[in-house]
């Protein structure tokens, strides 16, 4: 198979539209989360806009993109972050990612509720994760409760996050599906 194909084969399966809307739902998701959801803090917790936007395009496009766009979407807010060690988002987005990609299969998106319950667990284990790596990595802990009041809020901030933005993304990711583009 000569280079110009194999090219053009894996353009078509992946799709440059498809690819250009993930980045931008990931780095929207970071500019909101970072400037708008900043003044809406709850007990000084921030929704994580972010998380919910890569269970979205994992749920539509499978654990190979969920894994894909999580990490980056993780990369970008380790690095908004002072002072944190970077990568242990990168890490926890990328298996939740791959896990609600996977997960998706047994699945109906159909449903509204589907979606939330999987953001609020994903939510949990996220933040869990981070947590129990940020304290392996040598970071400051607190405590247990502080963790747990903490996952709670977030798991709260996420599912009322969405009803609002999962349908926005799966909607968008519908509409440049390469078998759609090309198709004629």
């Amino acid at each position: 198979m000569a280079t110009g194909e194999a090219r053009g084969n894996l353009l078509a399966e992946i799709g440059l539209a498809r690819i250009g809307v993930i980045a931008a739902s990931v780095v929207l998701a970071l500019a909101l989360q970072s400037t708008l959801l900043v003044k809406l803090t709850l007990l000084g917790v921030i929704p994580q806009l972010e998380l919910v936007v890569i269970v979205a395009i994992a749920f539509t496009d499978g654990p190979r993109v969920g894994a894909v766009a999580g990490f980056f979407g993780g990369l970008l807010v380790d690095l908004m972050i002072p002072q944190s060690t970077v990568g242990i988002s990168a890490l926890v987005f990328t298996l939740v990612g791959y896990a609600v990609g996977t997960f998706r299969q047994y699945t109906t998106a159909d449903s509204i509720w589907t979606p939330v319950l999987v953001v609020a667990l994903s939510s949990c284990v996220a933040e869990g994760g981070y947590a129990i790596l940020s304290v392996i990595l040598g970071q400051p802990w607190v405590s247990i409760d502080y963790t747990l009041k903490i996952i709670a809020l977030v798991v709260l901030y996420n599912c009322l996050l969405t009803p609002l933005v999962y349908p926005v993304v799966r909607k968008a990711l519908l509409r440049v599906r390469p078998e759609r583009v090309y198709r004629w």
